[in-house]
Formats: structure tokens, C-alpha cells, sequence
């Protein structure tokens, strides 16, 4: 059985491969190229998410030597529980994602080169592969470094533009800085076991000091940190992502970030063991701001994909809460909860993936069918684009949280985790931490249901804007097909919970030696406690009273005698500069967080007469106070400094001499 999941793996890879360089070879052809190149992807995401789900069901990992590259730097491929989870879930979006793409590359015919396209898109979900199953330190450095500039050149795919040249830049400058940490965590790592394969950091680490382990944590932290794009590391990710073709930006938004995720799970659960309990109230902290500030950022964007974006940042906030609440309950020994908030955080890497990857390709069919990103130029799309519609409202209620998609159960278990901190420790700075954290949350959540709101109701109902909203067409089948498949995803990890269960008992058991099931997430704190409240139970009642009110509505008052008709307007016409627009429907949030956003606003009356102007337009412009208050006076600070560092290129060779003389002596005094 072990063999044959090794072939399913290593197949996977191949097609992978076969995709890349077949897009390549057929390049000057770009109808055999796009479907060479996504059919590929599509039958390789197959095989590794079979792959994957043989591994987690069977427990039983599987190891896959590809290169012996030095004695101690093998490229060796190793699949335990959690590669294996990560696996299926980067698996699982490319069957989606690939075949959407068949339909959407159609827009690149005759205009770029799709066989470069195909060929990166294929070396992309290879790189992420490698990044979640390799064993060896240098071996994922590598494949890291392929995924971040792979990801870069597709960021840059249309470089004509100037505004995705400055987003590439800023991408590929922030990912190197997280690359940066990440480097420095594993020297660090090198440096007190002197090998570089995974398994030899798992088994040094409880000889490991606590200040070296709080150092690599936090650099660790830092560095996958800014490639999973929490606040205030997320400055490339509003750019990167609405920048790269839509295909690309869910693969990007969906399973990219997560492989950070993965990254500083591996870090923190294997590499250094126990921890100490500030690390989960940092990494809550920081879920914290980056979930709230996330979709505060998210709720001022009109743009749809900027509006993605930065709920990814929202949503990568919700997974470090429940990353930060199981180290607490690990550093306290509290098994069972610190089962069940690594089971909700594993369960939104999954279910993020899903509805976010949904949504990217919903904005996506949008802007392949009337070319712009803009909601304000939208309106009314629900009646030519049905099936997009009612797709993108799925992923939107799915991101909403609302039941009975996936991401309430997720949501609702991390909240289980936050309330826990509160009734389960005693330390009152827990108690206090986890109500504040479980407030914020839902808080989160009602401006997540509003941006929602705002984003559908602008782009797909009222009348249409301009005249491109109102001749558009419904987009291939291959693109729907590869959104349905993602909606059918919400509907059954919402309403069957186990399934996902299922995979993560798996890993879970491994740190925490505990199960879950899935009657076990539906109880505030747990089935066997005095004080439990079923959740299950309060929704059949609420079920039955809602049916018994509505029953007695309708035998007192009768059927409804309403007749629908069109809206009085005073006798004139409704017309489309009469409806609410993206801008005015964030209105009220942007006044009450201004200083967040930093809004610089200005009113031009055109008109002969004060009182009676024919025009009147009102001007909003928001810029990020992270952005302003933070990295431009660093920016500032660099280039100040670089240029007083420029002193010393004083093109006289005794002064370059004198240079490598003294850094000489400082080295030999270091290693003495």
C-alpha cells in the first residue's frame, strides 16, 4: 500500500512537470498550451490530493529520495500527517483552480505569451509542493526561494502596466525580508545540532536553551509571518494579490500564505518542543490586530481583489488566534483544548482556502467579463452573470461565517478556543485575554458580513453603471465548473465537520494525543462539563420557534394581498446615478476610523448658483497610517543612511585595502 501511494505522489510531481515544460514546447500555440499546461496541473492536483488522503487515512508516511545533492544535503521528499493535510489542501485548490483556468487564459490569446503562463503556473504548485513535503533545510530554503520568485514573475505577468511593476517590487522585496529570518532560525538551528535535515532539529529540541528557542520563535514568527501577510508585514499582499492574473492570485490567497503557516507550525510543534506561554499570547495578539485591522483595511476597498486581499489578512489573523490559544493550552497542559484549538486553526487553513479561492475566481469571471475590478463601475451583473453571482454570493456567505457553510464551523470552533482561555485557565490575564480575543472575533465578523454586503449588492444587483456592466456574458463553463466544485466544498466541510476531522485527528494526535469528534465542537466548554450549552440545541429551538411564529403570523393576519410594482420616485425614472455606490456604503465606517485610514476629503460644487448646483462631487482618498507612520519613515531612514554609507566609496584602493585589513582582524578575533 506504501508503494502505491509513493507513485501516486511521485506521478503528481511528474505531471506537474509535464505541464511546465509541455506549455513551454507548444508555446507558439496557445490553445494547446493552456490546455496542455492546466489539464496537467489538474490531473497532478488529483493524484497528490489521493496521495495525501491515503497518508492521513492509513497514518503511515511515505519518503521519496530525489537527489543526493552532498552527504549531508539530500532532496528528499517525506509526506508525515502534517505535509500530508497540507498537501491535500494545496491538491484540492489546483483540481479547481486548473480547470477554471482553461477558460480564463482565453483572455490572454494574441495579447502575451501563455505558454510562459502555463509553464510558471505548473513550476508554482510544483514549488509549493516541495515546500510542505521536503525533510532537509537547505532543500526547503530552495524550493521557498522557487515559490517566492516564481510568484513574483507572475505577480509581473503583465509588467506593462505601472502600477504591477511597483507591486512586484514591493512582493519580492517583502518576501525577502521574511526570507531573511527564516534563514537566520535555521542557522540558528544548524548551529546547535550541526546537521540540516528536519528530523535532527525535532530531536534536539528539548537540549535546546529557552533563549535560543525564544529567538528562533521569534525569527521564525517574523519570517513566515510576513509571507503569511499579517499586520503590519502585509504591505505587499493588498498589491501582489489584485495585481497577478485571477487564476494565479487564488492560488496565491488561498493555499500560498498557508504554506507560511505551515512553515511556523513545523517550527513551533517540532523544532522546539514545549514553549513557554508568552509565545501563544504574542502570536493571539497578533491574530488579533491583523484580523480586526485586516477587514477594517478591507471594508474602505472598492477595488474586489483589494478587498480579498485583505480579508486573506482578516482570515490569516483568525488562524494565529488559534495558533496563539493552543500554545497557551500546550504550555499549561491543558491536552484537550489545545486539541481543539489546533483542530479549528487546521480546519480554516482548509476551509479559508476554499471559499477564498471561490471568491478570487469569482472576481476573476468578473473582471474577464467586463474588465474592471472597480464595484462603483458595476451594477446589476445578476442578471446576465446568474451563475457567477450566485457562486460569488456562496463564497461570500461562506466568508461571512453564516451557516451552514464552511467557514462558520471553523470560525465557530476557534471562538470555542477564545472562550476557553477564559473558562479553563486561571491566570486572570488569560481570562481577560481570551473574552477580549472572543469579542474581537465577532466584531470581526459583523464588518466581514458588511464588506460582503457592500461588495455583492454594488457589483450584482441594482442597474447597471456603466454601459460595460450591461452588455456582459456569462464566462465558460470550464471557469464555472471550477467554482462550483470549491461551492460544493463549502457546503459539505460546513455541514459534515467530521470529514475534516477525519485529517486533522491525525496530526492532532500526534502533539496533543487527543481525538475530537464532531459532536465534541458543538458544546461552550465541553459535553461532559455541568454547565455545557449545546449548540446544536439551541438551533433546534431556535428552528422551532421561528417555524411556530411564522405558523401563527399566517393564521392570524392571512395571506399577504402585497403587489409588487415598480419604486416611486416622485414620477421621475430611477436612474443609476441614484444608487448607493461602494464608496458611500463604507461611508459611516471610514468617518468612525478616520485616523486609521488617514481619509483626506474634498467636495467640488459645480454651478451658477450656490444653493442650486448642477454637479456636486464628494472625493474620498484613504492611505493606510501603517503605510505612512511606519515603512515610509523607514524608507526614509534606509536611503539616508545609504547614502551616508556611500562616504566611504571614496575610489582610493588604500582605503578598499584598509577595509579588508580590518574587517580581517575583527573576523579572527571573532573566531578566536
Amino acid at each position: 500500500m506504501e508503494v502505491f501511494e509513493i507513485w501516486l505522489f511521485v506521478l503528481s510531481l511528474l505531471f506537474f512537470v509535464l505541464g511546465a515544460f509541455g506549455a513551454i514546447f507548444f508555446s507558439r500555440r496557445a490553445k494547446w498550451a493552456n490546455f496542455l499546461a492546466h489539464s496537467s496541473a489538474l490531473i497532478g492536483g488529483l493524484l497528490g490530493a489521493a496521495a495525501a488522503w491515503l497518508v492521513l487515512s492509513t497514518k503511515q508516511s511515505i519518503s521519496v529520495t530525489a537527489w543526493t545533492i552532498m552527504s549531508d544535503i539530500v532532496l528528499r521528499f517525506r509526506v508525515d500527517m502534517l505535509s500530508a493535510f497540507f498537501l491535500f489542501v494545496i491538491s484540492l485548490l489546483t483540481v479547481a483552480v486548473s480547470l477554471y483556468s482553461i477558460g480564463y487564459v482565453t483572455e490572454y490569446y494574441e495579447k502575451k505569451p501563455v505558454g510562459l503562463l502555463g509553464s510558471g503556473f505548473n513550476i508554482f504548485l510544483l514549488s509549493m509542493v516541495a515546500v510542505v513535503t521536503v525533510d532537509n533545510s537547505v532543500s526547503f530554503l530552495i524550493a521557498w526561494e522557487l515559490m517566492s520568485l516564481i510568484s513574483f514573475f507572475l505577480v509581473m505577468f503583465e509588467h506593462e502596466k505601472p502600477e504591477i511593476r511597483k507591486a512586484g517590487y514591493v512582493y519580492v522585496v517583502m518576501t525577502h525580508f521574511g526570507t531573511v529570518f527564516i534563514i537566520l532560525s535555521f542557522l540558528t538551528l544548524f548551529f546547535f545540532t550541526n546537521r540540516l535535515d528536519f528530523q535532527s532539529f525535532t530531536q534536539a529540541a528539548s537540549d535546546l536553551p529557552t533563549s535560543v528557542k525564544n529567538m528562533i520563535f521569534l525569527m521564525s514568527l517574523i519570517g513566515f509571518g510576513t509571507k503569511a501577510g499579517i499586520i503590519p508585514l502585509h504591505v505587499w499582499l493588498p498589491r501582489a494579490h489584485p495585481a497577478a492574473p485571477s487564476h494565479v492570485s487564488a492560488l496565491m490567497s488561498a493555499v500560498m500564505i498557508k504554506t507560511a503557516v505551515y512553515g511556523l507550525l513545523r517550527v513551533s510543534y517540532d523544532f522546539l518542543g514545549d514553549g513557554t506561554s508568552w509565545w501563544g499570547a504574542v502570536v493571539l495578539g497578533i491574530g488579533v490586530i491583523s484580523a480586526a485591522l485586516g477587514i477594517l483595511f478591507g471594508v474602505a476597498e472598492n477595488d474586489m481583489k483589494r478587498f480579498l486581499a485583505f480579508s486573506s489578512a482578516e482570515n490569516i489573523g483568525i488562524i494565529f488566534m488559534g495558533l496563539g490559544a493552543s500554545l497557551l493550552f500546550r504550555s499549561y497542559h491543558e491536552p484537550l483544548l489545545g486539541a481543539l484549538a489546533l483542530t479549528a486553526l487546521l480546519y480554516h487553513v482548509l476551509n479559508h482556502a476554499i471559499f477564498k479561492g471561490l471568491l478570487f475566481m469569482g472576481a476573476g469571471s468578473v473582471l474577464y467579463a467586463t474588465h474592471t475590478k472597480n464595484i462603483n463601475e458595476l451594477g446589476g451583473l445578476i442578471r446576465q452573470m446568474p451563475w457567477t453571482a450566485s457562486l460569488f454570493l456562496i463564497g461570500g456567505m461562506s466568508l461571512a461565517a453564516l451557516p451552514p457553510f464552511n467557514g462558520f464551523i471553523s470560525e465557530w470552533a476557534t471562538f470555542q478556543s477564545l472562550l476557553h482561555l477564559s473558562f479553563s485557565l486561571d491566570h486572570p490575564v488569560w481570562k481577560t485575554a481570551g473574552g477580549l480575543a472572543a469579542a474581537a472575533l465577532g466584531l470581526t465578523g459583523a464588518f466581514v458580513a458588511g464588506s460582503v454586503v457592500k461588495h455583492f449588492g454594488t457589483a450584482f444587483l441594482a442597474l447597471p453603471r456603466t454601459p460595460r456592466a450591461a452588455h456582459v456574458k456569462e464566462v465558460p463553463i470550464a471557469m464555472r465548473l471550477g467554482m462550483m466544485i470549491l461551492a460544493f466544498g463549502t457546503l459539505i466541510l460546513g455541514m459534515w465537520p467530521g470529514f475534516v476531522l477525519h485529517m486533522t485527528n491525525r496530526i492532532v494526535e500526534s502533539y496533543f494525543h487527543k481525538s475530537l469528534t464532531g459532536r465534541a465542537m458543538l458544546y461552550v466548554p465541553f459535553q461532559h462539563s455541568s454547565e455545557s450549552i449545546s449548540l446544536g440545541g439551541v438551533l433546534v429551538i431556535l428552528l422551532f420557534l421561528s417555524t411556530l411564529i411564522l405558523i401563527s403570523l399566517r393564521a392570524s393576519v392571512g395571506k399577504s394581498n402585497n403587489r409588487f410594482d415598480e419604486t416611486w420616485n416622485c414620477g421621475t425614472p430611477i436612474l443609476p446615478s441614484m444608487e448607493y455606490t461602494g464608496t458611500s456604503y463604507s461611508h459611516p465606517v471610514l468617518m468612525i476610523f478616520k485616523r486609521l485610514y488617514g481619509i483626506e476629503r474634498s467636495v467640488d460644487v459645480q454651478g451658477e448658483y450656490a444653493y442650486y448646483p448642477k454637479r456636486i462631487r464628494h472625493r474620498l482618498k484613504t492611505e493606510s497610517m501603517i503605510e505612512s507612520k511606519l515603512y515610509r519613515p523607514l524608507i526614509h531612514g534606509t536611503v539616508l543612511l545609504s547614502q551616508r554609507l556611500r562616504a566611504i566609496q571614496s575610489g582610493n584602493l588604500q582605503s578598499y585595502l584598509a577595509y579588508m585589513i580590518i574587517t580581517l582582524i575583527v573576523l579572527l578575533l571573532w573566531i578566536r
